[in-house]
């Protein structure tokens, strides 16, 4: 008897910790949630009622100006969001590929000299060649100026996510590989076959990583990128708060007083391209999310 009031207590006491492990989780989300929620309200809300009532919960009075200074009479923006796609779903493709391609060969036992590629790679993280010689090698020996490339392949393989790959694939059994060569299987197929099926937390959480480095790039678009039409939306972006920032501080009082019956709205702008930037990638990670945890976590902590 005594024996079953144990086990009830303790059952109890489960079922209290996971309740209330519950409701701090929800109302941590809940607090994460809130800030985007107030920014997007106050994007669809007129300018003028947020400076005068302050930011809340709810629209007071709707009001898509920003949303229609930033897309009407213009394709830009709708170009820049197929650049920005392009070279997010290309280069995150091209990072799994090359990342997976080097780091298994690194795990394997037979192969020569995996410690000094090992070493290599670690340098990188270490030492680089800074702005000024990388700068030169993109535009005058490999010529990708104003080239999409440039925004793919320098960003295509990185050392971090090598080695985080590498320990991936140092938890699955080597028994698996020698069963296979056994067989007849050759390196190439065993990889293709039997380690990447394996491998998907791994492959999901660098996809994730490789499409916010590239859906956020804007900085080697300043650097290699002229023409308009390659603009990235990060950039633009960047380009347009700038312009905004610029013509509302540079106007003469005359200009003030004839534009005074008009009111650009600085903050709204910002805060409409705030939620159009970050959309694609809100809806992406929940897709990959119940790969990302496992495959962080195995990948950092094992090796």
């Amino acid at each position: 008897m005594t024996v079953a009031k144990r086990r009830i207590r303790s059952s109890g006491k489960d079922t209290l910790v996971e309740v209330f492990g519950t409701l701090l989780c929800v109302l941590f989300a809940l607090f994460c949630f809130l800030p985007l929620w107030v920014a997007l309200v106050a994007s669809f809300s007129n300018e003028s009622a947020v400076i005068r009532d302050g930011y809340g919960l709810w629209i007071n009075q709707w009001d898509l100006t920003s949303y229609k200074l930033i897309f009407d009479g213009t394709d830009t923006v709708l170009n820049a969001y197929g650049v920005t796609i392009l070279t997010t779903v290309c280069g995150a493709a091209l990072t799994v590929v090359l990342t997976a391609m080097l780091a298994y060969p690194i795990t394997v036992q037979s192969l020569k000299y995996r410690n000094a590629i090992a070493y290599f790679a670690y340098a990188t993280m270490v030492f680089s060649g800074g702005l000024v010689p990388t700068y030169i090698m993109m535009v005058r020996f490999l010529h990708l100026k104003n080239n999409l490339l440039v925004l793919i392949i320098p960003g295509a393989l990185n050392a971090y996510n090598m080695f985080l790959m590498r320990n991936f694939f140092a938890t699955l059994p080597a028994s698996l590989a020698e069963s296979a060569k056994i067989d007849g299987a050759s390196d190439i197929l065993i990889f293709f076959k039997i380690i990447l099926p394996l491998s998907k937390p791994i492959l999901a959480t660098i996809a994730l990583f490789a499409s916010m480095g590239y859906w956020n790039e804007w900085y080697k678009v300043l650097l290699y990128i002229e023409e308009p039409q390659l603009y990235t939306l990060q950039y633009l972006i960047m380009r347009l708060q700038q312009q905004v920032d610029f013509l509302t501080s540079s106007l003469n009082p005359a200009a003030r007083q004839a534009l005074s019956f008009v009111s650009i709205p600085t903050v709204g702008i910002r805060l409409a391209t705030a939620m159009i930037s970050i959309g694609p990638i809100v809806l992406l990670y929940p897709l990959l999310q119940r790969y990302f945890i496992k495959g962080l976590l195995i990948g950092s902590v094992k090796g």
